[in-house]
């Protein structure tokens, strides 16, 4: 393939203006990753102070609520009285009732954990949670 030598030659006698375009591309191309990297971590802080903003403070000088008393709270204004898990969990965490010990926010596996406790305030139903 004759051609292949014609490019071989092309590119030795611009070989040195190849290796300076190729570091420029490399630079360029590192800025552009660590400006990702910096916008990528901005979006997130936004995002978790947006979700924060959105949270109904808890009243004011309340008693801490028990996690099976911010579900009833949260299931009584429910459209139906019935949630799933996990919509009833950020709705608890969204209205600011209640935090696990370690401040984190409720899971789902706790909302399961209570209706199996306290079959008497609660039910399921499919897949929905309901109080009784």
């Amino acid at each position: 393939m004759p051609y292949l030598e014609d490019i071989g030659r092309v590119a030795a006698d611009g070989l040195e203006q190849i290796r300076s375009d190729l570091m420029q591309a490399r630079q360029a191309q590192q800025s552009c990753q660590q400006h990702l990297h910096r916008l990528s971590s901005e979006v997130a802080a936004l995002e978790w102070l947006l979700n924060l903003a959105q949270r109904e403070p808890p009243a004011a000088h309340a008693t801490p609520m028990t996690l099976h008393a911010a579900m009833a709270e949260v299931l009584r204004s429910a459209p139906g009285q019935m949630l799933r898990a996990a919509a009833l969990a950020a709705e608890i965490d969204r209205r600011g009732l209640y935090r696990m010990r370690d401040g984190r926010a409720v899971e789902a596996q706790q909302i399961h954990a209570r209706v199996g406790h306290y079959p008497d305030r609660f039910r399921r139903e499919a897949t929905f949670i309901k109080l009784t």
